[in-house]
């Protein structure tokens, strides 16, 4: 199959384009499971909200160590690809999909009733919470098996420059779930569980789906089992996306957290807090999509040796990114309560989301830098400044801020505590955004010098 999107020729804006179009829509669709998912649930009630509410770091918690290993895999592929090195790239996504399965098995046990309501009961729900969730539970961990070996075939796509191939796979997913959901939940009387059985579904469709188009574009089948080589492999993946997972797995951990400071207030502050993670992330995962694109595309090209397509990359993102972020921001503000009113939250609930919304819409302002700061420093092999950000950002500031400001200002207190840790994050995302653009040009140089030493020597 011939490259999709050449990422080393063209105007950088129409490249990066074509390339993070299909991501945005594709992370937007996968984060629409969840969304349907609460909506639907919503309407049947306070306590069922809470129960998937409670459940939603688990869903980032899988999410993350896939995104990990999906992007860790990308960045290393799309390097070796730049560089000409598709042996590389061919040993690599071979072994892929095993080490997915090995991280998408630990969830296993969750699909057992006893470590569901153990898993509820340790985060401080009550009893009847528990009762509901374990269930969607079941469900849940079983979608994660088929939501692994999409995001795995994902990336096999994403290194070559196709991104909308994953795109159509995850549509079709998503509009299955839709489909789904009121029959499962209200038609069949499955309740909570009706809606992680319809994300099941939908996921296992879209793996049939993506799965025949691997064969059918590239002649390639995913191997299932790990070669003995396949560890060496693993290790190369690991190291790139260890600090990858690390830092996407802060966000739920940091979930769990606030959940647990939450929880103190009762279901509604949670449900409400949860009305405004689904809709906030609505916006930031076609953030995050483009910021996998720009990843992607950073590899390459530093692989290539090219520095002004990087710097232009990043500005092209900074763009798109505020683009995208200042109207959904004026529209949280604006009109907090209306954008929830889908959920049909009860006056209650009402009240506290659209204060939650309103401290969302000042956040994510800021959200752009740290994202692009995610991406680049994934393209250039620096994850290490990824995971830094989000650990400064989730556990330095955001959780120790929220319990601060609930022991003065209760459960509104939690909500602007969002904002707050965001400002002070953006400064020193700034200050690193620098930094790896002065890292960058520097590695560029030092590879054009030993290019050219190399070929004087040689001639």
């Amino acid at each position: 199959m011939r490259q999709a999107v050449d990422m080393g020729q063209g105007k950088v804006s129409h490249v990066l384009g074509r390339l993070a179009l299909p991501l945005m829509v594709s992370l937007f669709f996968q984060n629409l499971y969840a969304y349907a998912d609460t909506v639907f649930v919503s309407w049947l009630g306070e306590t069922p909200l809470a129960a998937i509410s409670l459940a939603l770091p688990l869903t980032y918690l899988a999410l993350s160590l896939a995104k990990g290993v999906a992007m860790g895999s990308v960045i290393l592929m799309s390097f070796s690809r730049g560089a000409g090195d598709e042996a590389t790239a061919h040993k690599i996504a071979e072994s892929l999909f095993p080490l997915m399965l090995l991280f998408m098995a630990l969830f296993s046990p969750l699909m057992l009733v006893p470590a569901g309501q153990a898993f509820y009961l340790a985060i401080g729900a009550d009893p009847a919470t528990a009762a509901q969730g374990t269930g969607f539970m079941f469900w849940l961990a079983a979608s994660f098996f088929p939501m692994g070996y999409v995001m795995t075939v994902e990336a096999l796509f994403t290194a070559r420059g196709d991104t909308v191939t994953p795109m159509k796979a995850m549509l079709l997913g998503n509009i299955l779930n839709i489909g789904l959901d009121p029959l499962f939940i209200f038609v069949f009387g499955w309740g909570v569980a009706g809606a992680a059985a319809a994300t099941f579904v939908g996921q296992s469709i879209s793996a049939v789906y993506i799965g025949y188009r691997l064969k059918q574009m590239l002649g390639m089948s995913l191997q299932w089992l790990p070669k003995p080589r396949s560890l060496r492999v693993w290790w190369q993946i690991l190291k790139q996306g260890l600090f990858v997972t690390a830092a996407y797995l802060i966000t739920p951990i940091a979930l769990m957290l606030l959940n647990g400071i939450l929880v103190r207030f009762g279901a509604v502050a949670v449900g409400a807090w949860n009305l405004m993670s689904r809709t906030e992330m609505m916006v930031m995962l076609p953030i995050m999509g483009l910021s996998n694109a720009l990843a992607t595309f950073t590899g390459f090209n530093l692989g290539r040796l090219d520095y002004d397509r990087v710097r232009q990359g990043v500005f092209f993102f900074l763009k798109v990114s505020w683009a995208v972020i200042i109207p959904a921001s004026l529209l949280f503000f604006l009109l907090p309560q209306q954008t929830i009113g889908l959920f049909r939250p009860t006056p209650e609930l009402k009240l506290l989301g659209g204060i939650a919304m309103q401290a969302s819409a000042l956040s994510i302002l800021f959200m752009p830098l740290l994202s692009a700061v995610a991406g680049m420093s994934q393209g250039m092999k620096r994850p290490v400044y990824m995971m830094g950000l989000m650990f400064v950002y989730l556990v330095c500031l955001r959780v120790p801020l929220a319990d601060w400001f609930a022991d003065r200002w209760g459960q509104q207190g939690v909500y602007w505590s969002h904002p707050v840790a965001s400002v002070c994050t953006a400064v020193l995302a700034l200050f690193l955004l620098r930094r790896l653009l002065l890292d960058c040009r520097k590695r560029v140089m030092t590879g054009t010098a030993a290019t050219a030493k190399s070929d004087h020597e040689g001639a």
